[in-house]
């Protein structure tokens, strides 16, 4: 059974000028991006069977992040397109105060015009989990089609799972937000967040208390993300902290993705019975494995294309030295 992973799809164009922001920025970088794409391109690398459901342009940039996606192994028979609809572009720059800035083109962006009816015949029983989140959250009418399928799929055959993966920035309506966030937060399987992400919804900063706060379904489990600190497993009131490892640091960009993409090829093949019978101690191993791939993107430049394969993560120490 393969996986499903859906959302937002664009193009990074990252600032090459240091410390100039974006307004006096004079050189990007092009790079594929948008978390749940991430996600499914690392899925593909590790070795998953995996299918990525989106609305994508009809331009130039649409069109390459489709052969992207083919060229990367995941299955694109779940992409819809619709002519006239353009690709999400993202640009991001650090000023002279180090405060990173962000600019998101999205007028009439394909990514965020998915429909109800543009999913409602397609074939989802030959997938076994539904992974979504991030900013594709945002916008109706995709916002509201990635609910109402996770509330389709969320049944006692199918996995789900969910990174809100925060840009307050994007936030227009945040009391709107979090009851969205929150109410998926309630249902969900498998919950991914950064620590920051974390206090940002329980307005509370200290992890322990603040994982409390969260209003979970006592079968799901939590993984929290702690930077180069590590991650914490968190499940049924008890929680487990797991390292992570020292790299020389190129990019963090992806970071993030890639341990959630890990976490769902550890996890994609149990049935809600087996997720729910799983320890501390072997979801610790699988963060560990997680934080591995984390630690390997963040020595490399970019973000889907930094995502490693199963030989480079089972090589770690050599693919370090």
């Amino acid at each position: 059974m393969g996986i499903l992973c859906a959302g937002e799809i664009l193009y990074d164009f990252i600032s090459k000028s240091p410390n100039k922001g974006l307004g006096e920025s004079d050189l990007f970088e092009k790079r594929p991006g948008g978390s749940p794409f991430n996600v499914a391109i690392g899925l593909s690398k590790l070795g998953a069977e995996v299918s990525f459901l989106t609305k994508i342009g009809t331009d130039e940039f649409g069109k390459s992040l489709f052969n992207y996606l083919v060229e990367n192994g995941v299955k694109t028979d779940c992409i819809l397109s619709e002519d006239g609809l353009k690709t999400t572009l993202a640009f991001a720059a650090v000023d002279e105060n180090g405060k990173a800035e962000y600019q998101f083109y999205r007028d009439n962006a394909a990514d965020v015009n998915l429909r109800m009816e543009d999913v409602e015949k397609m074939d989802f029983n030959r997938f076994s989990l539904f992974h979504f989140g991030s900013i594709a959250l945002l916008e109706a009418p995709t916002s509201s089609t990635l609910y109402n399928l996770f509330e389709k799929l969320n049944s006692p055959n199918f996995l789900t799972s969910f990174d809100p993966n925060i840009r307050k920035s994007m936030i227009k309506d945040e009391k709107s937000y979090f009851n969205l966030v929150k109410n998926i937060i309630s249902k969900v399987n498998i919950l991914k967040m950064s620590d920051d992400d974390l206090f940002y919804i329980t307005k509370e900063n200290n992890i322990e208390e603040a994982l409390k706060l969260l209003e979970i379904d006592k079968k799901s489990v939590v993984f929290v993300t702690l930077g180069n600190k590590g991650s914490i497993v968190y499940k049924q009131g008890e929680k487990l902290k797991v390292d992570g490892y020292r790299v020389k640091v190129v990019d963090t960009v992806g970071c993030g993705d890639s341990f959630m993409a890990a976490i769902l090829f550890k996890l994609g093949g149990f049935s809600k019975k087996e997720l729910m019978m799983v320890d501390l101690k072997e979801l610790g191993n699988i963060a560990d494995f997680a934080n591995k791939c984390a630690a390997l993107v963040a020595t490399r430049q970019g973000a889907a294309n930094a995502m490693p394969t199963l030989a480079e993560v089972n090589n770690f120490y050599n693919q370090l030295c």
